[in-house]
């Protein structure tokens, strides 16, 4: 879903390639917790609204998480949209109108059924070079994502607010092209700041 950006709390799973004995034990496990083997199908069973579902899955070498079924699934129960370090399936389907609020992002596509199992659910997991623990705010567009604790909500939301907001003014110091460049950007020169500050106040 180019374009599309995803916000919301990280429901974190965790796969692992496949080995009978593993299989086996997990199959034991799900049929007597009473819940789908298939960890995109008890997403959907047991996802809340405001979930997004993050996966790790090994990366480029890992394997496919799910389609464009399992992903009705998980949007229909409130899920957001998913991370997935690894691949997903049905990148057509996925494409359409019909997900257009269930955005996918994944390291690749591809045609093939998923073999891996998934082996921890609700856990702390490692994307790319990040680890992300269960309820983690996750906040995803094109340029990638990002994950954060709950606790430093207020916090990330004040710097983004204060960095669009120096951003926006040397956009508009630059446009007028009455300054050099080494005095805007990337810091502003002092005399410049001092009358950004001013600028701040009067507008509070």
């Amino acid at each position: 879903q180019p374009g599309e950006r995803v916000v919301g709390r990280a429901l974190t799973m965790r796969f692992l390639p496949p080995r009978p004995d593993i299989r086996e034990a997990l199959d034991a496990l799900a049929e007597e917790g009473d819940w789908d083997r298939r960890f995109y199908g008890r997403a959907a069973d047991e996802g809340r609204l405001g979930d997004v579902v993050v996966v790790e899955l090994g990366g480029a070498s890992g394997d496919q998480m799910f389609g464009d079924v399992g992903a009705l699934g998980m949007k229909l129960s409130g899920i957001r949209g998913a991370i997935v370090d690894g691949g997903s399936r049905d990148l057509t389907e996925l494409g359409d109108s019909s997900f257009a609020d269930f955005p996918v992002f994944a390291r690749y596509f591809d045609i093939d059924t998923s073999e891996w199992l998934g082996a921890e659910w609700n856990v702390p997991v490692r994307i790319g070079n990040v680890t992300v623990l269960p309820g983690d705010i996750v906040v995803a567009d094109e340029s990638g994502v990002l994950f954060f604790p709950p606790q430093l909500l207020e916090q990330v939301l004040s710097q983004a607010r204060a960095k669009i907001s120096m951003e926006n003014y040397q956009r508009e110091l630059l446009r007028k092209k009455e300054h050099r460049f080494g005095e805007v950007y990337p810091v502003l020169s002092r005399e410049l700041l001092e009358e950004y500050e001013r600028q701040r106040k009067r507008s509070n």
